[in-house]
């Protein structure tokens, strides 16, 4: 019931978590009793990322069927090709009829060297070995990058000479190989040379190739003395620090608090958590970034020990064989906030695969400049479990996603033996992180801005409240998960004292710094392409011109000869960039059009991507993602495209040619780029509609460095016009000063407030609406569009809202506010709009007012059309993802006032007959409820438009910022790969009244088709990741295969909507239910905010049939729009087996 909810969340993207699948052991038959067919291998052990083709001896191999018995550790296509996924056992059967033949498998970790780095004398010589972890069928080939200062045979490395080399091992295991990199330092015999660091087990090591690099300041340090030590020294009176080996109260970590006052500490020194400090944190798993964990409040989870406050991780296999955990989140929100300071801990961390404990803050009120990353987000102090002698450290920012990183490596030891002191250091306009007192990053660029919409001025967001957090994840997208290596018995993440000082004051009027921008000029043919007809056969590895990359399990070569560069892959891996050739440094110009072109073919059939991007600004694209069509013969391809960003002398032309579905090797030639407009000043500074559908800029006063930015002011009263800033709290603040009334009459003068330009259109129908305060009785007038306005002032803020319609033609484009009477004055908030309920449902406007989302998951491109159709939202999508969620086109601020009815609709169309959702709901940004005022509907797309409706009624209380979500991606859990396009158009929310419904007569079944006489027609199939079923109708009975139960008991569903419920009557739900295992299922009747109006849970005997009757009374208010569900996933607190489940003969009768 949740594929619904829109996306929202910290880091990536909010989905489900990947639970653990239950999985029935098979046996297999004896070899000796099929001696004429056979496995090919029996028994393997593979590398995590690695594959191995199985094949069936003295058989037809596609007579049969693979199969796994755990997809999470190893999946099988149909041709027997098993992928390696993550650390564990499974077993791959093959089967023909009665017959099985199996395949041990057991995946363990990527091989890794034993060293990372080393440091030698001439020489001097060391063996490094390749740890395999028990995988004996791993090849290895060692090689140096300069053999005069280092060389390298079977591992063994010798010191040639003083200096720097690389030493390569590429490990090769059955289809993959690794690139594994270990630096060499060379010094001067008779010097000494320092311990090298060893890898931990499972330690993560440098990628194959990245082929989205960022840059990562690294410092490698040893630790302080006080790392060790006793705790960290306070400067409150009476304090003595005593640190080991006699250092004095000169050490780096008392130094980062000389010119602070403490302002709060937590030593736990109590003998439990103190609530009236902390909150403790409750989450589902998978709520952020797929991590397996539940947070709970729990003493097993969370205690205080010996002066500690512990996090302790704990494991759960229940009676299936799932696996699940548990492990603590606290906080300190809006009990201990703070803005700026110096922010220290002296932790320990855990140890072991799939570990992230973190110290970290977040804003108190995240919605203060729009959810994350607009937010801000201060990542203190990170460890992944695998790799304890780093650390790192990290802001997040901006929109898209902005980063800055710093990356601290120990010089010995790690940060899971030994307490180390973490801290940041957060001014005005700049941020330090230290490790015991030295500093490891700082980074004073930052910026919060919306896509659409202006920026907000600096140093926002980091300008804000923000609040504390210790946490200790366990699995996820950064760290992995768990494997057979992890302790999790031994592990807890240790914090001995958190503490927060801060200076006397804060300068906050701070300017962001200026970044000169110089973009390089072309060749003499206007091509800003380098060797764009691969005249020259290029090094395709170093910073220069064109790179060849490769990542995420992508194996290609790519070359260049005769004119052109060929790309052949072995692997496509498992992103599009998993294989990607790409030329940084492209300079792009605000304003200018630019032409791409260049000639490409492949040796068969396929596609691939191309695209302009920016990678100092989050990777957003100028040129967005753009799917090519290749054929084996050569074709020109062209595209043009407008610079819309501010000018970057670092555009990035990317051919993105993995995970495609083909590995013909793909062949490109004669690229260039070329700018052939730039628009002109008056075209540069021209308004449009922004993105929240408001057509007044900078209408909160929070843009540019005095925050008036857009506004112009005519001042002839001697007023004083400035913006407050106390608290966040932006507000056009006027001071016009006594006598100002009388001077106004007789001489014409007072300040006007003014914007001009706006982007509203001749015979358009708007609202205005602003906020002001002024002294009571007192006015101020106001002009829209040339159009007068009063607003009489109360003494008090209030919001004050007009309707009005533009002249045919139209001259004035202007808003005005004029004060010409003494007193103070503020004004906030002030917007015009369209006035509809629905903003630019026509799509004339191009995307504003709405938000297109596409997961990372997922794979698509978006596009108001205005050449194929009249302007139309026109998706192109080549994957779905595996949630209905993962792609969408939002609207925010939708009114919907509680008791009245509506009507939603919309013309769609898509090329391939696929379902699409769709409803409006409630933004639970800030709190995580998504509920869908309108209940959702799924509706069925062709090849020409239809118009799709939804009339409902607002049945919660009102609320002023609803969300339209129209969801594109895996509706019902049908993923789609095959590219396919959908076309948006016309999009109206409107009031109605009440429909007018047939009395229902007591007695007749309100199910439709409750027989299955027509097999699926009118009910809904829902499965949900990670559940796992297949549904299928024949003769009058439905039959629910599950191999999965999912992590919700809505992971299997099914469903039928459209039903009326009368308040105050009694109806009776009859329906017959079997279950190859003994189980409880849920039946439940709810509405389309998920109101219960009846239901029950439902146990299931073991093959079964159970007759299922029940009677209740409705009492609450008549609903035609109520849902049937009979739920399926895992029952909470109930052991949940996979099972076939068979329903049939459904009714529902009211009772006389």
């Amino acid at each position: 019931m949740q594929e619904w909810r829109v996306y929202m969340r910290k880091r990536v993207f909010k989905c489900v978590a990947a639970a653990m699948a239950a999985v029935m052991a098979v046996t297999s038959v004896p070899l000796s009793a099929q001696a004429a067919v056979k496995i090919s291998v029996s028994k393997c052990v593979v590398s995590k990322g690695d594959s191995i083709d199985l094949d069936m001896k003295g058989a037809k191999e596609q007579k049969g069927k693979y199969s796994t018995s755990k997809k999470s550790v190893a999946s099988v296509t149909k041709k027997g090709v098993v992928k390696a996924k993550k650390t564990g056992n499974a077993k791959i059967v093959w089967k023909k009829g009665r017959k099985k033949y199996t395949c041990s498998v057991k995946v363990v970790k990527a091989p890794v060297l034993s060293s990372s780095k080393i440091e030698l004398t001439e020489s001097q010589k060391k063996k490094v070995t390749v740890k395999t972890y028990g995988n004996k069928k791993l090849s290895v080939k060692w090689a140096s990058s300069d053999k005069n200062i280092a060389k390298v045979s079977g591992g063994a490395v010798t010191a040639v000479s003083e200096g720097t080399a690389v030493i390569t091992a590429k490990i090769k295991g059955y289809k993959k190989t690794w690139r594994r990199e270990m630096e060499v330092v060379v010094k001067k015999d008779g010097s000494a040379a320092t311990p090298e660091p060893e890898n931990t087990p499972g330690v993560t090591v440098q990628p194959d190739i990245t082929a989205a690099p960022k840059v990562t300041p690294e410092v490698s340090l040893s630790p302080s003395p006080a790392a060790t030590g006793t705790p960290a020294p306070s400067l409150q009176p009476g304090f003595n620090p005593v640190y080991p080996g006699g250092t004095t109260p000169s050490s780096p970590i008392e130094d980062t608090h000389k010119g602070y006052t403490l302002k709060w500490e937590e030593q736990f020194d109590g003998t439990s958590l103190n609530r009236d400090d902390w909150n403790v944190e409750l989450h589902a798993p998978g709520w952020v970034n797929n991590e397996l964990q539940e947070y709970v409040d729990s003493e097993d989870n969370i205690y205080v020990k010996d002066g500690n406050l512990v996090l302790k991780p704990i494991k759960t296999v229940g009676s299936d064989g799932t696996v699940s955990y548990t492990s603590g989140r606290v906080n300190t929100q809006n009990k201990h906030n703070f803005k700026y300071g110096l922010f220290e801990a002296r932790v320990k961390v855990p140890a072991g695969q799939g570990f992230l404990p973190a110290f970290w803050m977040m804003p108190a009120n995240e919605n203060l400049y729009g959810q994350w990353p607009r937010c801000g987000e201060i990542d203190i102090m990170e460890v992944l479990g695998h790799e304890t002698n780093t650390s790192y450290g990290t802001i997040h920012y901006g929109n898209p996603h902005s980063e800055s990183q710093g990356k601290y490596t120990l010089g010995s030891g790690n940060f899971s033996d030994e307490y180390h002191v973490f801290s940041v250091e957060w001014e005005p306009g700049k941020i330090k992180w230290y490790v015991d007192g030295k500093v490891i990053h700082t980074e004073n660029d930052w910026y919060s801005a919306t896509v659409g919409q202006g920026e907000i001025t600096y140093p926002a967001p980091f300008d804000q409240p923000f609040y504390i957090i210790l946490n200790l994840a366990v699995g996820g997208d950064w760290p992995g998960n768990p494997d057979s290596t992890t302790d999790i018995e031994k592990a807890a993440y240790m914090i001995d004292y958190v503490k927060v000082y801060q200076k006397g004051s804060y300068d906050e009027n701070v300017k962001k710094p200026v970044k000169e921008v110089i973009l390089r000029d072309p060749d003499k043919d206007g091509n800003y392409v380098n060797n764009g007809k691969f005249s020259v056969s290029e090094s395709l590895t170093d910073e220069k011109d064109w790179k060849f990359l490769t990542t995420l399990g992508g194996e290609a070569q790519a070359s260049i000869q005769d004119g052109q560069i060929a790309i052949s892959t072995t692997e496509e891996g498992t992103a599009d960039y998993s294989v990607q050739l790409v030329q940084p440094d492209l300079p792009m110009k605000r304003g200018a059009t630019y032409k791409l072109r260049f000639d490409a073919y492949a040796d068969a059939a396929r596609t691939m991507k191309v695209d302009i991007s920016a990678p100092d600004r989050g990777y957003k694209r100028y040129m967005n993602d753009t799917t090519v069509d290749l054929t084996t013969s050569s074709q020109t391809f062209e595209y043009t495209f407008k610079m819309t960003d501010k000018d970057d002398a670092n555009g990035r032309l990317e051919y993105n040619l993995g995970n495609a579905g083909s590995k013909a090797a793909v062949h490109i030639s004669n690229v260039s780029l070329v700018k052939i407009a730039e628009s002109t000043e008056e075209e540069l500074n021209q308004k449009t509609v922004l993105t929240d559908g408001n057509y007044v800029y900078n209408g909160y006063f929070q843009e540019g460095e005095d925050r008036k930015v857009y506004w112009d002011i005519d001042n002839k009263i001697d007023a004083k016009v400035t913006v407050t800033n106390i608290d966040n709290i932006r507000r056009l603040k006027i001071e016009v000063p006594e006598g100002a009334a009388a001077r106004a009459v007789s001489q014409d003068r007072y300040v006007r407030i003014s914007q001009s330009g706006l982007a509203l259109a001749a015979g358009g129908q708007y609202a205005m609406s602003f906020k002001a305060e002024g002294p009571d009785s007192k006015t101020i007038s106001v002009t829209a569009a040339g159009k007068a306005f009063s607003a009489a002032l109360t003494g008090e803020e209030k919001e004050y809202s007009y309707k009005f319609t533009t002249d045919n033609p139209l001259t004035d484009k202007s808003i005005v506010f004029q004060f010409d009477q003494p007193g103070t004055y503020y004004l906030d908030e002030v917007r015009i709009v369209e006035d509809s309920l629905i903003k630019n449902g026509d799509f004339s406007a191009g995307m504003a007012g709405y938000e297109p989302y596409v997961d990372s998951s997922a794979d698509a491109t978006y596009v108001v059309d205005s050449l194929t159709e009249d302007n139309a939202m026109d998706f192109t999508i080549n994957n779905t993802g595996d949630q209905a969620w993962k792609i969408q086109l939002k609207q925010n601020g939708i009114e919907l006032e509680k008791g009245q009815w509506y009507k939603l609709s919309f013309d769609a169309k898509s090329d391939i007959a696929r379902k699409l959702m769709f409803a409006i709901q409630r933004d639970g940004s800030a709190d995580d409820d998504w509920t869908p005022y309108s209940g959702e509907k799924k509706v069925d797309l062709g090849a020409a438009y239809q118009k799709y409706e939804l009339v409902f009624r607002m049945t919660g209380e009102t609320d002023l910022k609803s969300v339209l979500s129209i969801s594109m991606g895996a509706v019902d859990g049908v993923q789609i790969t095959q590219k396919h396009r959908i076309c948006i158009d016309n999009i109206v929310l409107e009031k109605t009244e009440a429909p007018v419904e047939p009395e229902v007569p007591a007695g007749e079944n309100l199910l439709k088709n409750g027989d299955f006489s027509n097999g699926e027609t009118d009910w809904t199939k829902a499965v949900t990741s990670p559940g796992e079923a297949t549904i299928t109708f024949a003769q009058n009975k439905v039959v629910i295969n599950i191999t999965n139960v999912g992590d919700q008991d809505w992971s299997v569903q099914l469903k039928q909507e459209g039903i009326k419920l009368e308040k105050g009557c009694t109806y009776r739900m009859k329906f017959k239910a079997k279950s190859t295992k003994a189980r409880t299922i849920k039946c439940g009747l709810m509405n389309a905010s998920y109101a219960w109006y009846g239901g029950a849970d439902l146990p299931l005997r073991e093959d079964t049939e159970e007759a299922i009757e029940f009677e209740f009374t409705v009492d609450k208010d008549t609903d035609s729009n109520i849902g049937l569900s009979i739920s399926m996933g895992i029952i909470e607190n109930v052991a949940t087996p996979a099972s076939e489940i068979t329903l049939s003969d459904f009714e529902l009768v009211k009772l006389a």
